[in-house]
């Protein structure tokens, strides 16, 4: 992991500054890379594109959520935090993030706890296809 990129992890997950905390999701990990770019989302939602040496283009690296739009307190522990990142539907206080962590439930399947505070993983890095079964009619 790049300098620059640990740093940033530093500011966002230390109570020290002013920003609020946040709950970072590690989609897809990568080895070794040479360049990120940190992109706002609405309700201040932070996603890191990312560049790898291996693979060719962009690819969406994590997604740092503030635990305050998960109606959460800033101490919460990561069992609680989970609760959340998995059900959107109990969230209440923003919709954005609601919708947010819907789309990322349905492209990566399921959020998992890591070892590290506040930070979790998507069991499936590739984006889900879908596949349809039984006859297929023409036109449909």
């Amino acid at each position: 992991m790049s300098e620059k990129l640990k740093s940033f992890y530093k500011k966002i997950h230390d109570t020290k500054n002013k920003i609020p905390l946040y709950a970072s999701i590690i989609i897809k990990p990568g080895k070794k890379l040479l360049d990120f770019k940190i992109k706002k989302e609405e309700a201040n939602i932070l996603k890191i594109i990312a560049h790898d040496d291996k693979s060719v283009g962009w690819f969406l690296h994590s997604v740092h959520i503030p635990i305050k739009n998960l109606g959460l307190s800033p101490e919460s522990k990561d069992k609680e935090i989970l609760e959340y990142l998995s059900g959107p539907n109990k969230i209440t206080s923003s919709k954005e993030t609601k919708e947010y962590l819907e789309d990322i439930l349905r492209k990566y399947v399921e959020i998992l706890p890591e070892k590290k505070k506040h930070f979790f993983k998507t069991e499936r890095f590739k984006k889900k296809k879908e596949f349809k079964v039984g006859a297929q009619y023409k036109g449909f």
